[in-house]
């Protein structure tokens, strides 16, 4: 009988075993997949957190073992839904498929390369391409145990199926994928926010048909699991605040951004992936292509261009590479965008660079809160909607968190300065 058998820093013992589960060990071998063991799931955000060094890889095996205990879940309440809200073995492999390779489709430093390369396709259209391109791996492996089921596999990617509350489970506001990478991503950081409590937020899980409803609705135990739902919304502002928008982790990819856009001025360098040449060029490229495009392939070619001809080329990946990233400086919510990049831009060139690459203006916005319908809260029979019953959502939900920086060399951080103080 199969079984694998993992040390996770984050869930102890993760194990599959059985004739179900075998899927996992199968899939674990795909070049692919494999794959994502040469990708940072932080991508630059190492250089402001040491410790944040853990893969792609690590986070799919993380969101399949948190699949295996939604399943293990839902079986024990099988008994208060609808036969079709049931899952069977075939569609708990489907299942555990679509946890491990839901983030196929990531390219270097993860979440920075889409952001970086213009017109790149979201990494959820290179995951779909790569399952479905019969000269894969994970193709190979799916269609041996059945041929629909890489489709099957994509399809749930993206959240559809026919059981409502599977097809959440997989992609949705409450999923495996954010109780994986909040709990990994907090602990490899060192940022204590994200500690969800993931044991009682399962042992809360409900599913619930109200008569006359054909399918069941996902739902927390009203008494039981609120606050740890509460937790889990509260665990991700938070890292968005203290880790995903890092005021080093954006002047990293500030940096990034700036050396792509030079190398997309300049064209193609020597040292640059092939794949990327192709990029460069306004190609499309295959999956094979794809495939050799790694934080490794990168990191070579930096090492290449620290050695080229172009000098703001050669000075962006120096900065990455000895990590002499820009400094960012906090300007007010209101102050109106145009301007603030327009005294930027001048102050910048004032000093004889480019502002192309060496000034920027990073702006997000966060939604503390946007309401998920299809998580309810199930108080004495009765369904209500997460609104309704916490006043701690209620709360978040009007509020939206501005995050706002100009973002400059460090010595031209006291121009910089001078020129935006009507905006700090």
């Amino acid at each position: 009988m199969a079984r694998v058998i993992l040390r996770d820093p984050v869930h102890g013992l993760i194990t599959f075993s059985g004739e179900v589960e075998a899927i996992v060990e199968r899939l674990l071998g795909a070049r692919e997949l494999q794959r994502l063991r040469r990708i940072r799931a932080l991508g630059q955000a190492s250089l402001a957190f040491p410790g944040a060094e853990h893969s792609r890889f690590a986070h799919a095996v993380g969101s399949a073992h948190v699949m295996k205990r939604y399943l293990d879940r839902v079986r024990t309440l099988a008994s208060d839904i609808p036969a079709a809200d049931r899952i069977d073995d075939d569609t708990a492999r489907i299942a555990l498929a679509a946890a491990l390779l839901h983030d196929l489709g990531h390219g270097p430093y993860s979440h920075s390369f889409e952001a970086v390369i213009p017109g790149w396709k979201e990494h959820e259209s290179w995951t779909s391409a790569i399952i479905l391109d019969p000269e894969s791996d994970v193709h190979a492996l799916l269609s041996d145990i059945d041929p629909t089921a890489p489709a099957a596999v994509e399809r749930l990617i993206h959240g559809r199926s026919p059981i409502r509350h599977l097809a959440r489970a997989v992609s949705g506001t409450f999923d495996v994928d954010r109780c994986d990478y909040l709990l990994r991503d907090s602990h490899m950081t060192g940022v204590r926010y994200g500690l969800l409590d993931l044991d009682w937020l399962l042992q809360a899980l409900r599913l619930y048909a109200p008569p006359g409803q054909q399918s069941a609705s996902l739902a927390v135990d009203g008494e039981k699991g609120l606050t740890a739902v509460e937790g889990f919304f509260l665990g991700r502002l938070y890292m968005y605040r203290q880790v995903y928008l890092h005021k080093a982790v954006r002047a990293a990819e500030a940096v990034l951004a700036a050396l792509f856009q030079r190398l997309f001025d300049l064209g193609p360098q020597p040292g640059t992936p092939p794949g990327l040449e192709r990029i460069i060029r306004g190609e499309s490229i295959a999956v094979p292509e794809f495939h050799e495009l790694d934080d490794h392939a990168i990191e070579v070619a930096l090492r290449a261009y620290r050695q080229g001809d172009d000098p703001i080329l050669r000075d962006l990946a120096d900065r990455l590479g000895a990590r002499r990233l820009f400094k960012t400086m906090r300007l007010r919510h209101d102050a109106p965008i145009e301007k603030v990049e327009a005294a930027l831009s001048d102050a910048v060139r004032a000093q004889g660079v480019d502002p192309r690459y060496y000034a920027h203006v990073d702006r997000v916005e966060i939604e503390a809160y946007t309401e998920d319908e299809a998580l309810m809260v199930l108080t004495g029979g009765r369904l209500r909607r997460l609104l309704e019953a916490s006043p701690v959502l209620h709360g978040l939900s009007g509020e939206t968190f501005v995050h706002y920086r100009a973002v400059c060399r460090p010595e031209d951080r006291a121009v910089v300065a001078e020129a935006l103080a009507p905006f700090t």
